[in-house]
């Protein structure tokens, strides 16, 4: 019997909000050429993990909110270290959001699905 996962394990693990055991994509976020791969049904209990066409876009939402959290911790943290020049503080936010991208992506996805899907923890497919 496959232990049960906490709901914020599974989501920070990347799995189905459902089962809790399926991966929600297809390869490893550091595999940088397929970050993006999404299983088009969870692999564990089968359920569609896009609802609707186009459901995903309303993730913009979450990583425009995820974005803008980076940006005023890393202006914060910044501003603490020694308050430096402007093309610093561009600089580092620049290349942190880069650098964070592909964990922005995956993550406003994981958030969407698990707020606003519609699909809740079953216990029963365990």
């Amino acid at each position: 019997m496959a232990t049960t996962k906490t709901s914020l394990a599974a989501f920070l693990h990347g799995k189905c909000p459902r089962c809790r055991h399926g991966d929600i994509f297809t390869h490893p976020v550091s595999k940088l050429s397929k970050y993006d791969g999404m299983y088009e049904h969870c692999p564990y209990c089968g359920i569609r993990l896009e609802p609707e066409p186009g459901f995903y876009q309303g993730a913009m939402y979450v990583s425009y909110g995820f974005t803008i959290a980076c940006l005023v911790l890393i202006s914060f943290l910044l501003y603490l270290l020694g308050n430096p020049k402007e093309w610093i503080y561009i600089t580092t936010i620049i290349s942190t959001m880069i650098f964070l991208a592909p964990l922005n992506y995956r993550y406003s996805r994981i958030a969407y699905l698990y707020l606003f899907s519609g699909i809740h923890y079953s216990a029963e497919i365990l």
